[in-house]
This record gives C-alpha cells, sequence and structure tokens, in this order.
C-alpha cells in the first residue's frame, strides 16, 4: 500500500522559513561589518585629530621658548616676561600662588591675553597659527609662562658655594646667573569646540 509523500504546500513552507532564517543572518553579519568599519573611521579621525593637536601644542612650546629667550636677551634675567613665581630683588613683585601652580583651565578654557597684553599678564598668549584652517586647524595654539626664579651654577652643579671669581676661568664675575621659567603650551582655546587638546610642559633656562 502505497503512502502518500509530503504535499508541495508543506515543502515550501520549510523552504521560506530556511531563507528567511538566512536573510536574518546575514543582515546580523552585515551590521556587525558596518559597526566595526564606522568604529575603525573613528578611531581614524580621533588618531588624525590627536596628531593635529600635538604638532599645534609643540608649536606653542617652541613659540613660548623662543619668546622667553628674546625677552631675557632684550630686557635681561629675572622677571622680565610671564606671571611671577620666584623671588627677583631687581624686580620686585607679588607672587600669586593661585597663577604659579598648573593652570587648572588648561582642558577647559581660560582667558586669552588681548593683542599687545603685558607680558607678565596672567592668560594664554596665542601662537601663530601654522597649520591653518585649510588643514583642520582647530584654531590657534596658546602658551601660559611662569617665572620660577633666578638660579646659578652652584645649583647646576650640585655645589654648596660658589668659587669665587676664579671658578672655571671666570674673571670677577663669580657664578653665571640664569632665570628659570615654566612653560604650558596647549593645541588651542579648548572652548572653542569639541576637539582633541593637547597639553605640553616644558622648562626653560635663559641666561
Amino acid at each position: 500500500m502505497n503512502r502518500p509523500g509530503p504535499s508541495r504546500s508543506a515543502q515550501s513552507g520549510v523552504s521560506l522559513v530556511v531563507v528567511l532564517i538566512l536573510l536574518v543572518v546575514m543582515t546580523i553579519l552585515g551590521l556587525a561589518v558596518m559597526r566595526t568599519t564606522l568604529l575603525e573611521e573613528r578611531m581614524s579621525a580621533n588618531m588624525y585629530d590627536r596628531s593635529l593637536a600635538f604638532q599645534q601644542a609643540e608649536s606653542a612650546l617652541r613659540e613660548a621658548e623662543a619668546a622667553v629667550r628674546a625677552a631675557v636677551q632684550n630686557a635681561g634675567k629675572g622677571w622680565v616676561i610671564g606671571v611671577r613665581c620666584g623671588d627677583d630683588p631687581a624686580n620686585p613683585g607679588s607672587i600669586v600662588d593661585a597663577n604659579c601652580a598648573v593652570p587648572g583651565n588648561a582642558y577647559t578654557g581660560g582667558a586669552t591675553c588681548a593683542a599687545g597684553a603685558a607680558k607678565g599678564s596672567n592668560c594664554w598668549f596665542n601662537a601663530p597659527d601654522r597649520l591653518g584652517a585649510d588643514n583642520n586647524s582647530a584654531g590657534a595654539p596658546q602658551y601660559f609662562i611662569q617665572y620660577m626664579g633666578l638660579r646659578d651654577s652652584a645649583d647646576e652643579l650640585g655645589l654648596g658655594a660658589s668659587a669665587g671669581n676664579l671658578q672655571y676661568g671666570g674673571s670677577g664675575g663669580g657664578v653665571v646667573q640664569e632665570s628659570m621659567y615654566r612653560v604650558f603650551a596647549r593645541s588651542h582655546d579648548p572652548s572653542n569646540g569639541d576637539r582633541s587638546v593637547v597639553v605640553l610642559q616644558g622648562n626653560v633656562v635663559a641666561r
């Protein structure tokens, strides 16, 4: 006695289910690939943005170092540029402790110095924007200078006292005094937009 086989309608129903399952799997795989691609694009964009920010901050650091050396050459050693954070008998002035720590607004904003502001102003000076808007610059890089005081070669050499005017061939001048400065440089004013901010710190000694 022959038994009837599965009907065509039943076979068609199974094929439809299999196709739908495969379609769902392919859709999930496609979404996963798309999400991975978008994540990689964002990571690449962030790395590119940070690279630009680092270049800007380094440019501002070099600009500040040049400004410090130029100020010392023109006006002599001591407190001739930057906020006062160290003693200098030849250039008396008050020391504001709040201005002598790491700037708390380095990553948030802070006051930008106006054009022609005094070199001792408590604000962020703009440096030339060497990248420019054509290279996706986030704005002009900035620097903040702190005068840390005077030191001499006795400090540098670890000596307890000067050897006087005969030290290392000197003639009548004693030890050489140097002006110490601390510089903070950042890629741009952080309040200008949601971009990567890089802050660098350097020490400058000028004589």
